[in-house]
């Protein structure tokens, strides 16, 4: 339905509540008739219509409860008859702006669902004999049932027929031309629309594990960034499955990602994005209030997933495709990925949060001597190792590790703990004492240094976020004594 024809709607419903308030008077030959709706949400009573031959009658728009006569009556369930002057003063009656003619008073209330929604006020000089316009109100009841349903009808298809032509603009804002990155995080977004009280986010492979990279950038309360994957969570079940699983969250319980997070509430929704029919990632949907997932709703959720899916799909070989989508080199996430993540992230430091998120950089220190000792071969599975040794989640924090350059990699960290990064570094340094091991076999001695920076709103790009990294990396990298340095 256009908004014209809604709008048309409107008039016709309030013109047919006028003349039915009207030919209710004139049947019931009463020198008053007008009808207000009852808005308990705002506590007021709104003017509808009304009807009269009296010169001397005006009603405001609204009122609020407190400040009406019918406050005392505005639950009634059934028709109520007063006497003006003894039940209802007539100073109370504002409606009169001169004398008041009325002597006697009845009021007619409109149910809806249990509820009194409206009331209707017959007002005259004589004495009303229920019994004698009986026949008139039954009917005037009745053709407001059905004409209050109708239009409620008619409202609630055109709401439906939005709810569908804003999907298929979601649906066309997955544009396949776009980077994979930008067009998952453009599901994500399309997919927090139908998420108000919730979120939506990406879990992927990288570092030889399943971590959290990326959550929309509206999303209220998302699990910390970089969560490692764990069995008996709903996006494991997804990915095991390779189909979309639905949860209700019952006494914090089940886990979405990880045993890790905070309290689990409400329901949630979890896909798989296939490629190929590989499984490459799983988007999470999450909702405080289960009834957001309405069957429609994880239609929509479903279909946008596979589009998205389908979009990557059509640009990239099966025959060519790397074991995970969006690793760059060595399991690291690509650039695209943390940058994006970067940038969301920012946005909620801006809005207020009481999480604590940390970019930075990290490489092997002496990286001249590492060179000479490796062959090519041998120097690329070593970047592999370091990278999966870096894996924050490895060492029981929240984050992951990016590729910059070779040998120097970018990391994340999100946490409710103020030194999470300290704490990574000495982890890392704890399991070096004795060397790492390597994948091909031996040893390696070595060490790390990284600097870093906290997201704050100052922060105006992921390039501002990157720029002050490098230099609290390049300052611990001249200082021989440092092993972790923090740019403020």
């Amino acid at each position: 339905m256009s908004l014209d024809r809604q709008e048309k709607a409107l008039r016709e419903f309030k013109q047919i509540m006028t003349d039915l308030v009207h030919l209710l008077r004139t049947s019931t030959r009463v020198e008053l008739a007008y009808m207000c709706w009852v808005n308990h949400a705002r506590q007021q009573f709104v003017w509808e219509t009304n009807s009269t031959n009296l010169p001397n009658v005006m009603f405001q728009d609204r009122v609020a409860f407190s400040q009406h006569f019918l406050d005392e009556h505005k639950d009634i369930t059934e028709i109520k008859q007063l006497k003006i002057g003894e039940d209802v003063p007539k100073g109370k009656l504002a409606h009169y702006f001169d004398f008041v003619h009325a002597k006697n008073m009845l009021l007619i209330p409109f149910i809806n669902k249990g509820e009194t929604v409206a009331i209707t006020v017959l007002e005259t000089e004589n004495e009303i004999n229920l019994r004698a316009i009986n026949d008139q109100i039954h009917s005037y009841n009745n053709a407001l049932v059905n004409v209050l349903d109708t239009y409620l009808e008619i409202v609630d298809l055109h709401e439906q027929q939005k709810e569908w032509e804003e999907y298929e603009q979601s649906l066309k804002a997955l544009d396949y031309r776009l980077h994979r990155v930008d067009l998952l995080s453009k599901m994500l977004e399309e997919m927090q629309l139908f998420l108000p009280n919730g979120g939506a986010c990406l879990i992927c492979p990288g570092m030889e594990s399943w971590n959290l990279v990326l959550s929309s950038k509206f999303s209220k309360n998302p699990p910390l960034l970089g969560l490692q994957l764990e069995e008996k969570s709903v996006a494991y079940d997804a990915v095991e499955k390779g189909e979309p699983v639905f949860s209700m969250h019952f006494n914090n319980n089940p886990k979405l990602i990880s045993s890790k997070e905070k309290r689990t509430e409400g329901a949630s929704y979890a896909i798989p994005i296939l490629i190929h029919d590989r499984r490459q990632a799983v988007v999470l949907t999450y909702d405080s209030d289960p009834l957001t997932y309405k069957e429609s709703t994880k239609h929509k959720l479903s279909n946008l997933a596979r589009i998205a899916s389908l979009s990557i799909q059509s640009v990239v070989k099966k025959t060519g495709m790397a074991e995970e989508l969006l690793t760059q080199n060595f399991g690291a996430f690509m650039s695209e990925v943390w940058e994006k993540s970067l940038e969301n992230e920012l946005h909620k430091v801006r809005k207020g949060t009481d999480k604590h998120t940390w970019f930075g950089l990290i490489s092997p220190d002496e990286l001249s001597s590492l060179r000479t000792q490796f062959r090519l071969e041998e120097l690329q599975k070593i970047q592999q190792d370091f990278v999966s040794f870096l894996n924050p989640s490895l060492h029981g924090i929240p984050g992951y590790v990016g590729y910059n350059s070779d040998y120097v990699y970018t990391f994340i960290i999100q946490s409710d703990n103020e030194n999470a990064v300290a704490e990574w570094m000495d982890k890392i340094k704890g399991r070096l004492e004795n060397g790492l091991r390597l994948s091909f076999g031996g040893t390696l001695k070595v060490s790390f240094k990284a600097g870093f920076t906290k997201l704050t709103p100052d922060f105006s790009n992921a390039y501002q976020v990157l720029t002050k990294a490098k230099q609290a990396l390049s300052e611990v990298v001249k200082n021989e004594e440092l092993e972790l340095y923090e740019a403020s």
